[in-house]
């Protein structure tokens, strides 16, 4: 009696492991698959969508909605916050399908998952910088549609991000009185990145260090510049007293730029 229940308990474990081992959604057709993904995407089950998705695509590679399917899986990715294998299933679908309906999509999901992975303004700004590459050219290409508009408000947010970094490595040179790395990174972030929140701290710290250095035409420029675009900001208020010059800087003994 023994001897059967071992042996019976053995087969059960052998069906048990063979069932196992069955490949999931073995025998769906790509129909199914499709569905089956769609209503887990739509359910938020992005695990589970972005695996019949996967297995659809790889499957039946050349099935009507395949291009849909691995759209799909890539948001799925996003969803999930694995934004390298989103923006690799992103990037399939821009350079594989240039011309299909979802490519405008493709290059927003792409645009959107670099931005997803954009750090701290004190760390790297690899990602932030290729969000704000691929968003602005989104912005360009769909200038006035829904999607432009999300890809502008997004390049928007990089661009703050990338003066808000500038701004800090040029303030610690500011008050380390390195002054002209300092001025380096000021006038390139009010180049660059004249819109943002940081500009008008920038051009104040311009009216500082050229004041320091008694350079008053420059003074007088980026006074004026502050003024006239950012008047209502704190730093534009502050120029209603006129800055002491600091005595413990000296001037700078070279001409402007230019002269």
């Amino acid at each position: 009696m023994l001897k059967r229940s071992i042996a019976t308990g053995a087969l059960v474990g052998l069906l048990g492991a063979a069932c196992s081992s069955v490949p999931p959604y073995s025998g769906w057709t790509p129909e199914q698959l499709y569905e089956h993904g769609q209503r887990a995407f739509e359910d938020g089950n992005w695990g589970e969508a972005r695996r019949a998705f996967e297995r659809l695509v790889l499957q039946f590679p050349t099935f009507d909605h395949a291009v849909d399917a691995r759209y799909y899986m890539a948001r799925s990715f996003h969803e999930g916050r694995d934004f390298v294998s989103a923006i690799a299933e992103f990037t399939r679908i821009v350079q594989v399908y240039p011309d299909h309906v979802l490519a405008a999509e493709a290059w927003m999901g792409l645009c959107a998952a670099y931005a997803a992975m954009s750090p701290h303004p004190q760390r790297d700004q690899t990602p932030t910088i290729q969000a704000q590459i691929n968003c602005s050219n989104v912005a360009n290409d769909l200038q006035g549609t829904p999607i432009g508009d999300s890809a502008a408000a997004l390049m928007r947010r990089m661009d703050n991000k990338l003066a808000e970094r500038a701004y800090g490595e040029g303030d610690h040179y500011f008050r380390h009185r390195l002054l002209d790395s300092a001025e380096l990174y000021f006038l390139n972030l009010v180049e660059f990145y004249p819109n943002t929140g940081s500009a008008p701290r920038a051009m104040a710290r311009l009216v500082q260090i050229y004041e320091r250095w008694g350079w008053d035409d420059q003074r007088d420029e980026f006074r004026r510049r502050l003024l006239e675009t950012f008047p209502n900001s704190p730093e534009a208020r502050a120029l209603g007293v006129p800055a002491a010059r600091d005595t413990l800087s000296p001037k700078r003994s070279r001409a402007p730029p230019g002269d």
